[in-house]
Order: structure tokens, then C-alpha cells, then sequence
């Protein structure tokens, strides 16, 4: 089973939308967590309307999960968009227990932080991302802007996407893909 907690987006396909139905696909279960219910996803230069699910709302969809025993049969997390402090908090402790005793166990974190120069979340959960959740990661996919701030290394040539590699493999992911737009 896979635990996908990801934005949702009622317009386009980006987190959980454009995720559920190809792992569905691969023949793999899939329970779903939205993060955040927005009309379309935050790079729109008219802006976007919806919520956001903080850390309390997290924790009570996990431990009615927890309660009956749903949380034992997931043996991957996947995260995407994550717009608070508290959610971030609530994604380590969710990890750290599903983890607990299972080898197999695989955490993807795709640390949505924002794209071409521009934040979708606030600016000051690059940090917590860095310190908090990519340690606990074994695969992580960060795009060109997400590895720029999270190393502070700014990649202009190739040599610079070696240095930001290198400065990543220091969070601890045993697995890094990168991409450019």
C-alpha cells in the first residue's frame, strides 16, 4: 500500500491528482491524503483559492488510520506539497512510525518548494524540509529552483549541478533525481 499525501487541484494535474491513477494502474493501493484543496495549482499569475490542511488536521486523518490498523499494511509515503510548519511536523512523525520495523519500507518526498525563481509555499519551510523530512527520505525529486534553495547553490553550468549534488547528498537520501522544467 501506498500513502499518498499530496495537494489535490480541482483544475490541472499536479500532487495527488496526476499521482493516484498511474501507481492504481501499476496494480498498487493507494490511500489519499490532500494537503491542500485549491482551485488550480499556485503558479497561476492570477493566484489560486482553497485550503490548507495544517498539522491537527494531519494528525486526526492518521490516527483514525492508526485506530484501525490502516497504517500497518504501508510500505511506501509519498509527499508533495506541503503549505505549513505543522503538516511538515506531522509528515516526520508519520514517517518515522511507519517506518518502525519494516526493511522494505521506502520514503519518496518530492520537496515542492516552488519553480522558475518563484516560491509556492512559504519561504521559511526550506529550512524544515532540509533539517526534518529529506534525511528521512530514500528517494527524493527536487526540481532545479527546490535544489538551488536547498543547497544555496545556484546552478548555472554543469559544475554547479555538481557541487549542488554533492551538497544535497549531505541531507542523507540515498536517492536523488533532479529535474529541470
Amino acid at each position: 500500500r501506498v500513502l499518498s499525501i499530496q495537494s489535490h487541484v480541482v483544475s490541472g494535474y499536479v500532487g495527488n491528482k496526476a499521482a493516484v491513477f498511474p501507481l492504481q494502474l501499476l496494480g498498487l493501493d493507494v490511500d489519499v491524503i490532500n494537503s491542500v484543496q485549491f482551485s488550480n495549482h499556485t503558479g497561476y499569475s492570477k493566484g489560486f483559492k482553497g485550503s490548507v490542511m495544517d498539522g491537527d488536521g494531519l494528525n486526526t486523518l492518521l490516527s483514525g488510520l492508526d485506530e484501525n490498523g490502516l497504517l500497518e499494511d504501508i510500505q511506501y509515503i509519498l509527499t508533495g506539497y506541503i503549505g505549513s510548519a505543522t503538516f511538515l511536523a506531522a509528515i516526520r512523525n508519520v514517517v518515522l512510525k511507519v517506518k518502525a520495523g519494516k526493511p522494505n519500507f521506502r520514503y519518496l518526498c518530492d520537496p515542492v518548494l516552488g519553480d522558475n525563481g518563484k516560491f509556492y509555499v512559504p519561504p521559511e519551510l526550506v529550512g524544515l524540509m532540509k533539517s526534518d523530512i529529506i534525511p528521512l527520505a530514500d528517494i527524493v525529486t527536487p526540481n532545479q529552483f527546490e535544489v538551488e534553495q536547498l543547497t544555496g547553490v545556484s546552478i548555472l553550468s554543469l559544475e554547479d549541478a555538481k557541487k549542488a549534488s554533492a551538497a544535497f547528498s549531505r541531507f542523507g537520501a540515498t536517492n536523488r533525481l533532479s529535474h529541470q522544467p
